[in-house]
């Protein structure tokens, strides 16, 4: 880890010419049945906290609303993007999601642990509970996704619903064309996090991209990292490095 990002065109960079991105569940926090009982890892906290007065800016980007991002990352100074950077919603986008969200609350009714989390700018659909395949829940909601031209993106026990095919590397996108940076540390542990590691591999900026691995994510997934970390923990004393060097 330290071999990685001493190595790195970032590490070569002032701590105010850098941006730092991370996801939060699987990433910040681990992964837990219940959404409602995740927590912050302290050493994740703590060096957010730091880096938030050290860097240009530090963002969490995740699919989350941003208003439990407020309760679960109390801090000050520290840009919090939920529903995946889609804040700008539009009335269409907006009731194609309510008309696919009456559909699929009928769909779904019959299996038992499998709910909606209807949210800002996406719906959630959880099944870490639930005795079914994510397939068969995709086959059954094929449908309704056709009709309301939405995107369904398979994650981590959960299927996100979203209006928009990449949301998370097109936030990311203008948060990198309003910062200007010199360079850019990225974190993430799912597939709503490909596109952002996708984009940084695109452009000629210097940068620093983490998986955060699991038993849970696509071989795939991390091939173009630059550093793999093996879960929550290790990403948290990953951040606790970066806080170190730019102190």
């Amino acid at each position: 880890m330290h071999d990685v990002w001493r190595h790195s065109h970032v590490s070569g960079l002032r701590p105010r010419d850098i941006i730092l991105v991370t996801d939060f569940d699987g990433t910040l926090a681990p992964i837990v049945s219940d959404p409602k009982d995740a927590c912050i890892l302290p050493a994740s906290l703590v060096a957010l906290q730091r880096l938030s007065a050290l860097l240009r800016r530090v963002a969490v980007l995740s699919s989350r609303p941003t208003a439990d991002l407020e309760e679960l990352v109390p801090l000050q100074g520290i840009d919090l993007i939920g529903d995946s950077g889609v804040m700008d919603i539009t009335p269409d986008e907006r009731s194609r999601l309510d008309q696919f969200n009456v559909k699929a609350a009928q769909l779904i009714s019959g299996f038992p642990g499998v709910w909606l989390e209807i949210k800002p700018g996406g719906t959630a659909i959880h099944h870490r509970k639930a005795q079914i395949d994510p397939g068969e829940i995709l086959r059954l909601l094929g449908p309704a996704l056709e009709t309301t031209e939405l995107h369904a993106q398979p994650g981590r026990r959960v299927i996100e619903i979203i209006p928009r095919e990449r949301p998370k590397g097109d936030a990311l996108a203008k948060l990198v064309e309003r910062s200007q940076p010199e360079g850019i540390v990225c974190l993430g542990d799912d597939e709503n996090d490909r596109p952002m590691f996708d984009h940084l591999g695109r452009i000629g900026r210097p940068h620093l991209t983490v998986g955060v691995a699991s038993d849970e994510a696509r071989a795939d997934l991390f091939a173009g990292c630059d550093l793999v970390v093996s879960g929550p923990e290790e990403a948290g004393s990953f951040l606790s490095m970066v806080a170190e060097w730019a102190t």
